[in-house]
Formats: structure tokens, C-alpha cells, sequence
């Protein structure tokens, strides 16, 4: 199971939402670049990159700065998020880098879009499902979508996505504890066909060591390595355990 370690940009800096709510901000580093050298530094396997500005706003104001993160990385794959709402956008974030890109709110409001990109980017295209009460929650979390977290996965599925990111919104930043059942269900339902990759919740490195146990692929991890309940090396020794 790979690490992803978790960068989310809010007006040029790294900072931590909880329940992803823009009132509820930690801000961790002044320059988000200063997060990924220790993250590179100390191990990762993935850099996890979100834009929260434009995945509340749908514009990307962030692009340099993603793409100067992407080369800070080097060797080490970059996955990023938030507001990539067109194919256009794909193929800018995927020509400045990236590894793979991660569609969420346009998975729900435009269901063309994930298998137009699965066409013309193979294996790297990653939905979000983001679930509240087992709802898709969208733009920026601020809403739920009249679609189930279920339904989602299954559509990213068929459509050929090589990645679900799963979070449960009422955890994320929380502390306590990643959704095991929800994933664990992702997992039987689709872990032959793509990747499931868990977020939201970690706080130690049992939890670690528990997405492990049931097969997720990845687990994305934040404020707990922020705050230092959880190091790196702890994480991925919890993974390969």
C-alpha cells in the first residue's frame, strides 16, 4: 500500500481544513513547496496535492505554483486535485507533470468527462468520491449531489479510472479514524479494477496498518503527519507490514 502525503493550497499556502470547511483552517506551512521537500525528503510515496481555491471557484490560480511543487517531487508521482472541471484542464495539469489527476464534482455534473479522459489519458485518471451520509458531496464540499457515493465508484469503474479516492468528509481532519467499512466495501466491490486509495481520518498508525489489512491501495494522509500522530516512516512500515 502505498503513502501519499497531503498538500492542500488555500491562497499560497499549506493548510488543513476540518470536515473540509473553509472556517475550520490549520495553516501548516507559509510556502506549500516547504511541505513537499519534507515530505520527499522524509519518504513519501506520493505527493497528494489539492487546490482548495479552485475547487471551491472552478478557476485555477494556483498552476505555477502546482507545477513548481510537481518538479520540487522529482521521482516522487504527484497526484492532484481540485477544480479540474474540463479535459483541457487534465492535460495541463498532466503536461506540467503530474502523475495522475483527480476528477471530482465534474465526475457528478458532467459524466462525459471521466471516460473522455480515460480515453485520452490511460491510467492516469483517479475519480474523487467524496461521501457525506453516504451522498456525493461537490464543489468544494459545500453541497451534496443528488448521487451515492456507490453509484459513483461504480460509473468510475466502468468508465475505466485507474484510481477512487475515497474520503469521508465527516472525518477528514478529524482524527479519528478512516471509514473501514466504506472502504473496505470499495475495495470488494472494485479493487480488481483500479486502485482504492482511503482518506480522511488517520491519526495513527494502527489505522495504517488496518487500510492495509483490507486491501486498500494507497491511503492519503494529512493533519496527522502535520501534527506528527503519524510519521512517514511509521506510515510506511504500518503499509508493508
Amino acid at each position: 500500500m502505498d503513502i501519499y502525503a497531503a498538500i492542500d493550497i488555500r491562497g499560497g499556502k499549506c493548510v488543513n481544513l476540518i470536515q473540509g470547511d473553509f472556517a475550520r483552517e490549520t495553516m501548516f506551512y507559509e510556502d506549500p513547496r516547504e511541505a513537499a521537500r519534507y515530505f520527499v525528503d522524509s519518504g513519501t510515496d506520493w505527493i497528494h496535492l489539492v487546490d482548495l481555491d479552485a475547487a471551491r471557484s472552478a478557476v485555477r490560480t494556483h498552476g505555477t505554483l502546482v507545477s513548481e511543487i510537481i518538479r520540487l517531487a522529482g521521482s516522487v508521482p504527484v497526484q492532484v486535485g481540485g477544480g479540474i472541471r474540463s479535459l483541457q484542464a487534465v492535460r495541463e495539469v498532466l503536461d506540467a507533470g503530474a502523475a495522475r489527476v483527480v476528477i471530482g464534482t465534474a465526475a457528478v455534473r458532467d459524466p462525459d468527462l471521466v471516460p473522455a479522459a480515460v480515453q485520452a489519458f490511460p491510467g492516469r485518471i483517479a475519480v474523487g468520491v467524496d461521501a457525506r451520509n453516504g451522498q456525493v458531496a461537490i464543489e468544494a464540499w459545500a453541497e451534496d449531489s443528488s448521487m451515492t457515493a456507490t453509484e459513483l465508484a461504480a460509473a468510475a469503474a466502468e468508465a475505466g479510472a485507474a484510481a477512487l479516492v475515497f474520503t469521508d468528509v465527516n472525518r477528514d481532519g478529524m482524527l479519528a479514524q478512516p471509514n473501514f467499512d466504506g472502504t473496505a466495501e470499495l475495495v470488494r466491490r472494485h479493487g480488481q479494477q483500479l486502485r482504492v486509495i482511503a482518506s480522511g481520518g488517520v491519526h495513527s498508525q494502527n489505522d495504517v496498518s488496518q487500510l492495509a489489512g483490507i486491501g486498500a491501495a494507497g491511503v492519503i494522509i494529512g493533519r496527522a503527519l502535520y501534527t506528527g500522530a503519524v510519521t512517514l516512516a511509521d506510515a510506511r512500515r504500518a503499509a508493508r507490514a
